[in-house]
């Protein structure tokens, strides 16, 4: 009778024992359990929170991008306003160069701009896979084909044309097709052999500019008659004798 009272008090005693174990370990599972989701919660949160800072960058980018845009067209604005304010060094009148064209213009020349305005008038209306574009030509004869003239129904344009080389002396107004538009710098000769061998490029307007120190309008040199010479009506007979 004394050893089952001693087992059954040792089963309580186990027993008790894993009651205050489990009493122990549950308690800290739940802690850990919880310690856990707040870590993934976490986790996510600052994975969100970093979605939305590069989303922030992105857009701050963009931001930039269009700011930095608008002052260049501010800078743009600006300056057209400088050379449509400014008389200029001078101008030139462009002429038409087939004799039976109406088109005429004038260019006026901005030098510490590096600036060319040019009107045109009366231009016809380019042919297809063609387009006018203005050519500049320097002191050197290096020739350089800038910006695109798009004339109105009238036949009218205006360009305001940047970049314009150092010591440009001559100007025209040419068709020149689609796939020749962007020709870059080269010597005149170089042109024109290349126009020989094939033509590429049609002038329509010429003129003069002003050379450095010089001011004022250049106007087109008026061309001379064309003298035939005569053989005098005594000469290259024989006189009888």
């Amino acid at each position: 009778m004394a050893e089952r009272e001693l087992q059954f008090e040792n089963v309580l005693s186990g027993a008790s024992a894993e009651k205050r174990t489990a009493l122990i370990v549950f308690p800290i599972v739940v802690v850990l359990a919880i310690l856990v989701g707040f870590a993934v919660v976490a986790i996510s949160r600052m994975s969100g929170l970093s979605t939305q800072v590069r989303m922030a960058n992105q857009q701050v980018d963009e931001a930039n991008k269009v700011v930095e845009e608008r002052d260049k067209q501010l800078r743009d604005a600006r300056a057209e306003v400088a050379v449509l304010a400014s008389p200029g060094q001078g101008g030139g009148v462009l002429t038409a160069v087939a004799k039976d064209s109406g088109a005429s213009g004038v260019a006026l020349l901005h030098p510490e701009q590096h600036a060319l305005n040019v009107y045109a008038f009366n231009l016809s209306p380019p042919p297809e896979g063609q387009g006018y574009r203005l050519v500049v030509t320097d002191a050197e004869g290096h020739e350089r084909v800038l910006a695109a003239i798009t004339p109105d129904d009238r036949g009218a344009a205006y360009l305001l044309a940047r970049d314009v080389p150092e010591g440009a002396t001559k100007v025209q107004v040419a068709l020149v097709p689609a796939s020749a538009a962007a020709q870059g710098v080269k010597p005149a000769a170089q042109a024109g052999a290349e126009e020989s061998s094939a033509p590429q490029r049609q002038s329509v307007l010429a003129g003069d500019l002003p050379r450095p120190g010089e001011a004022g309008v250049v106007m087109p040199q008026p061309q001379a008659p064309k003298v035939h010479a005569r053989t005098p009506a005594g000469r290259g007979r024989r006189r009888g004798r």
